[in-house]
C-alpha cells in the first residue's frame, strides 16, 4: 500500500511513500511513548532553545520546503514560501512566550495555584492545504508544554510530512517527540484507542472532525477539532472600498481558495452592492492564473481532480437556486486543476448551498439592508469559524461583533491565524483553541495544587 504525492498542476507523480505495516506503527507509538517522558522531563529552557533552533531551519530551508507544498498542493510558491516563515514566527513566539503562558498560575484569595504539566503523546490529523502550518501550529505549542506529536498527514503530502519529521530531527529533537505516521483513514481510531495517546486534535472537514471526536469520546479522551467554515465578510455602505475589495481577494483565493478561515459568503450592504460585486468580479477575473512556481502567478491548480468536479457541482447547485454567474465559472482547459475564479450573485439565501463550505475559487455575493440583515444572513450557516466587518463606525463594528457566532471577528481585515492569538471556532467548526495563551494550555493538565496551613 503506498501514498502517491501527484503535481496538480500537471498530473505528473512526483513520489510514492510505502504505508507503515501495523508493527512499524505499534514500534512508533512505543517511541513517542518513551520519547514522552524523557521530554516531559526537560527543562522550559531546554524546550525553547530547541524551537529557537527549529525556526532558523524553517527560515533556511523555507525556499526548498516551498517548492515541496507547491509541488504537492499547488499553491503558489510565494505563498508557499510565507506558510513556512509564518510556522518558523510561531516558534519563535513560543520559544519566547510559552515559558510566561505555562507559568504557575496564583487564585487570588486561595492558598492554592494552577500548574500547566503536559498531557503525553497527542495524536494529530492533518490537512494537505496548509501541509506544514498546520501541522507546526498544533506541534509547537504541544511542544513547548512537554507533550510529543504523532501525526497521520494527508495523503496527497507525505513529502511534506517526512520533511517535517526531518526538520524536528534535525533541529535537536529525540526520537519520539515528532513521528510521522503514514496509515490509512481506516487506521484513525485504532490509535486513537491507543492508551499510550492521552488526546488527539484534528484539522479537517466537519464529518472527519466528527468521526475523530466520537472515537476519542469512547475512550474518554480530549479533542481538539479545527474544521470547515463559510466565513461571512460583511462591508456596510461606510467601508473603505477599494480596501474591502482588495483584500476580500485576498481572502478569497488565496491558497488557491481551499482555506477554511476564508471569506465565502460576501454580504453587502445593499446600496453599495452592484457597484461592490463589479469591482470584486473585475479584480478576480484579472487574477494571474499558471504555474504556482512563476512567482507571478496568484492563483494556482486546485490540489485534486476531485475539488474540481465538487466545485463545478456546486456553481450549478448555486445557478440552479436562482444564482447569476458575474466572473470564471469553469474548470479551465488543459493539463491540471485549474479552475476559473468565480463570483456569483442572486443565489436565495435560503437555499441549502448557501450556506455549504466551498473549497473552490467561488465567491457568493448577498445584499443585506440593515445590522439586523446582515447579522441574520451571517449566522444562517452550521458553520461558525470566522467573519469580517467592515465599517468606519467603532460602535457598529462592535454592535454587530457581539452577534456573529463564530470564533474569531476582524474589524477592516480579514480572517486568518496568527501565532499570538488564540484560533477556533464554534457550532460546526468545531471546538477547542490554537495558538496564544489559550492554546499554549489546551493540550495540558491544568492540575490545581491547595496548600494547607
Amino acid at each position: 500500500m503506498t501514498f502517491k504525492s501527484i503535481n496538480p498542476a500537471t498530473g505528473v507523480m512526483r513520489a510514492e511513500f510505502s504505508a507503515h505495516p501495523p508493527a512499524e506503527v505499534e514500534r512508533l507509538l512505543e517511541q513517542a511513548w518513551t520519547g514522552w517522558r524523557a521530554w516531559a522531563a526537560t527543562t522550559m529552557e531546554e524546550r525553547s532553545a530547541f524551537l529557537v533552533r527549529l525556526a532558523e531551519l524553517l527560515e533556511a530551508r523555507a525556499d526548498d520546503y516551498a517548492a515541496l507544498i507547491t509541488g504537492e498542493m499547488g499553491k503558489p510558491v510565494g505563498e508557499a514560501r510565507g506558510e513556512v516563515i509564518k510556522a518558523a514566527t510561531g516558534a519563535r513566539h513560543f520559544a519566547e512566550a510559552g515559558p510566561r503562558y505555562l507559568a504557575e498560575e496564583p487564585i487570588v484569595g486561595t492558598p492554592s495555584s494552577i500548574i500547566y504539566e503536559p498531557m503525553g503523546p497527542i495524536f494529530g490529523v492533518m490537512p494537505w492545504n496548509l501541509p506544514f502550518w498546520q501541522v507546526l501550529r498544533f506541534f509547537i505549542p504541544a511542544a513547548i508544554a512537554g507533550n510529543v506529536v504523532l501525526v497521520k498527514h494527508a495523503d496527497l503530502v507525505q513529502g511534506s510530512a517526512q520533511a517535517i519529521e526531518d526538520l524536528v530531527r534535525d533541529a535537536g529533537g529525540p526520537a519520539g517527540l515528532y513521528t510521522n505516521l503514514r496509515v490509512r483513514r481506516d487506521a484513525v481510531s485504532g490509535i486513537i484507542a491507543d492508551p499510550r495517546v492521552r488526546a488527539v486534535t484534528v484539522t479537517g472537514s466537519t464529518g472527519a472532525g466528527r468521526a475523530v471526536a466520537e472515537a476519542a469520546g469512547a475512550h474518554g479522551k480530549k479533542a481538539v477539532l479545527e474544521l470547515g467554515g463559510s466565513d461571512p465578510y460583511i462591508v456596510f455602505e461606510d467601508a473603505d472600498f477599494d480596501k474591502a475589495v482588495s483584500l476580500g481577494i485576498v481572502s478569497r483565493f488565496s491558497n488557491n481558495a481551499q482555506s477554511c478561515i476564508a471569506a465565502k459568503r460576501f454580504l453587502i450592504a445593499a446600496p453599495i452592492f452592484d457597484a461592490y460585486c463589479a469591482a470584486f468580479a473585475k479584480a478576480a477575473s484579472a487574477l494571474v492564473i499558471g504555474d504556482p512556481m512563476d512567482p507571478t502567478t496568484k492563483l494556482g491548480p486546485l490540489a485534486k481532480a476531485d475539488l474540481v468536479e465538487t466545485t463545478t457541482r456546486q456553481i450549478a447547485d448555486a445557478v440552479a437556486a436562482g444564482g447569476r454567474i458575474i466572473a470564471g465559472g469553469k474548470a479551465m482547459a488543459g493539463l491540471g486543476n485549474f479552475f476559473e475564479p468565480t463570483v456569483i450573485v442572486g443565489v436565495d439565501p435560503t437555499a441549502p448551498i448557501a450556506s455549504e463550505e466551498f473549497f473552490g475559487p467561488v465567491a457568493l455575493m448577498f445584499p443585506f439592508t440593515g445590522e439586523a440583515d446582515a447579522i441574520a444572513q451571517a449566522n444562517a450557516t452550521d458553520f461558525g469559524l470566522g467573519g469580517a466587518v467592515w465599517t468606519r463606525d467603532p460602535e457598529r463594528a462592535r454592535r454587530v461583533v457581539r452577534q456573529m457566532e463564530a470564533g474569531a471577528i476582524f474589524i477592516n481585515d480579514f480572517v486568518r491565524s496568527d501565532p499570538r492569538a488564540p484560533f477556533g471556532g464554534v457550532k460546526g467548526s468545531g471546538f477547542g483553541r490554537e495558538l496564544g495563551p489559550l492554546g499554549a494550555r489546551e493540550l495540558t493538565n491544568a492540575k490545581l495544587v491547595w496548600t494547607g496551613a
